[in-house]
């Protein structure tokens, strides 16, 4: 079959670049908004292994980082006594060392941009054409919008896309090439590089390091089989097993275990289902069932409207070749095997599952690409439904997100005011932040929640360490956040219901205006 004309070929994708350009320019707008917190502040300074790190509580010494040098004595410290997260963890306080917000949002918009680029990559495979339509482009971004859990702490948040988001970039870089070659026997790529890529990709973060070392060995053995492998395969699976090697196999993992363990009176003596799970929990019928319900659920829930594609596809007589489906099998198993392997994990951050919502958003997307013009004419009707509803539910819970966060950023702000105001004063009592629960609930996890906020913000206890890596930061005494239940959000009546609306929506004109001026001026 012939390819269509240049001019058909061009307005397809135009159209696709089109949606993408205004989705980068929602993602900009969505990382401006949002304020620096938690981990940004204690990670701007250098790891201080010998007093428990600075997550932890401790004695410790805060020092910026503010040279390559610095970088280098952080590094060391946070690998031998804390995590194995060393490539993560480098990019983060690179960007924190620039500390620069702006050049932060244009980074990591710029970011989001190449996943996606980089999952259609991994979609069309060998279709013929190399432009992104604009439906492929709006379930990319719309896809990704939702189906990433916590897209506020593993895209948005600067520590959280340093360890989860970025990371993601390199393994999706590295894995690229091990899909191409099911399509291309002759594929070719530079050994040294896949070799580096593999590197940095195990070395990033567990599930997804996993992913890397599990996928590319498998697709080396499938070709090996065939008397198909190459040298690039085998340096790309070598430099990931070793980059993973390197990640699990910390000294600081286990010194992190240990001090949790001899800290143990930190956590709640009754496991409630959240956050870390207390030592005499770990593995029990307990543990399991609250990853089942708290972990494993959210996640593939999350990822099911990405399987109507799939659906459609597998609905239509021409599925492909045995080795399309096989690729497309790879991509479902591996998605699903992610949230069921981190079961086995003491913890079950829903966040660590994005590399899950990557192969999901791919297999989508690579199913969307090989539905025929027939069963798309079939099903017009519900495909056109389900977009419609989704560019309308995708709106709603965008603008309400900015809403949100506008909210949180200039109460974040009257906080930092206070602590600038009295510099000088041994101790400084400031106002606790909340959200609105009517903007938190429309938004859902793709803004900051009161959960999270309770767990990664100032606290009322002068020498929890967030509230002593603020006040290193801005240079005061002791902090002390006044307990959020006498916040005005707490209220009761009609007026207080009231005032939760309106309130928020005042600070986004605020926040807006501020950035319109930064931008103009």
């Amino acid at each position: 079959m012939k390819r269509s004309g240049g001019r058909k070929g061009l307005s397809k994708s135009a159209g696709g670049l089109l949606v993408l350009a205004g989705f980068g320019t929602l993602m900009y707008l969505k990382n401006r908004i949002l304020p620096k917190y938690a981990d940004d502040y204690a990670f701007s300074f250098i790891w201080d292994g010998k007093h428990h790190g600075n997550l932890a509580y401790g004695n410790q010494k805060y020092k910026r980082v503010r040279n390559m040098r610095d970088l280098a004595k952080s590094q060391l410290s946070h690998y031998l006594t804390w995590s194995g997260r060393t490539v993560a963890e480098t990019m983060n306080q690179l960007v924190l060392m620039k500390d620069d917000k702006k050049t932060y949002d244009r980074l990591n918009t710029v970011s989001i941009l190449m996943q996606l680029l980089f999952c259609a990559a991994g979609a069309k495979g060998k279709k013929d054409g190399k432009g992104i339509s604009a439906s492929l482009a709006f379930l990319l971004a719309t896809g990704y919008w939702f189906c990433v859990p916590y897209n506020v702490h593993t895209v948005f948040w600067t520590t959280g896309a340093a360890n989860y988001s970025w990371p993601g970039l390199i393994q999706s870089a590295f894995l690229l090439p091990y899909g191409n070659s099911c399509h291309e026997a002759d594929h070719r790529q530079s050994a040294p590089l896949m070799a580096l890529l593999g590197l940095l990709a195990g070395w990033s973060n567990e599930a997804g390091g996993a992913v890397a070392v599990l996928l590319s060995s498998v697709r080396y053995i499938a070709a090996r089989k065939k008397s198909e492998h190459t040298a690039w395969m085998a340096a790309g699976v070598a430099g990931a097993c070793a980059g993973y090697a390197l990640l699990m196999l910390a000294p600081g993992n286990f010194r992190r275990y240990q001090l949790e363990k001899e800290y143990s009176d930190i956590m709640p003596e009754e496991f409630n289902g959240l956050g870390n799970v207390p030592p005499q929990y770990v593995y029990t019928g307990k543990m399991f069932a609250s990853h089942f319900k708290n972990g494993f659920l959210p996640v593939i829930l999350r990822q099911l409207p990405l399987q109507l594609p799939v659906l459609l596809y597998l609905m239509q007589q021409d599925h492909g070749t045995k080795d399309d489906r096989r690729y497309l099998a790879s991509l479902e198993l591996a998605a699903f095997g992610v949230p069921v392997l981190l079961m086995l994990s003491p913890e079950y951050p829903v966040r660590a599952a994005y590399v899950s919502s990557l192969l999901s958003l791919t297999a989508s997307a690579y199913a969307w690409e090989r539905i025929t013009p027939e069963t798309l004419k079939k099903w017009e009707r519900p495909v056109k439904a389900v977009a419609v509803m989704t560019a309308g539910a995708f709106a709603v819970n965008y603008i309400s997100s900015l809403i949100a966060d506008a909210d949180l950023y200039c109460e974040i702000e009257g906080q930092i005011e206070t602590l600038r105001e009295h510099r000088e004063d041994p101790d400084v009592s400031v106002q606790n932040v909340a959200v609105s629960d009517f903007w938190s609930y429309l938004a859902g996890d793709r803004s900051l929640k009161d959960d999270m906020l309770q767990a990664t913000w100032l606290d009322a206890n002068p020498e929890d360490p967030y509230n002593k890596a603020v006040a290193a930061y801005y240079g005061t005494g002791a902090i002390k956040a006044e307990p959020v239940e006498d916040h005005p959000y707490r209220g009761e009546g009609r007026e207080a219901a009231r005032y939760r609306i309106v309130k928020p929506c005042r600070s986004f004109v605020k926040r807006m205006k501020r950035l319109f001026y930064e931008t103009f001026r």
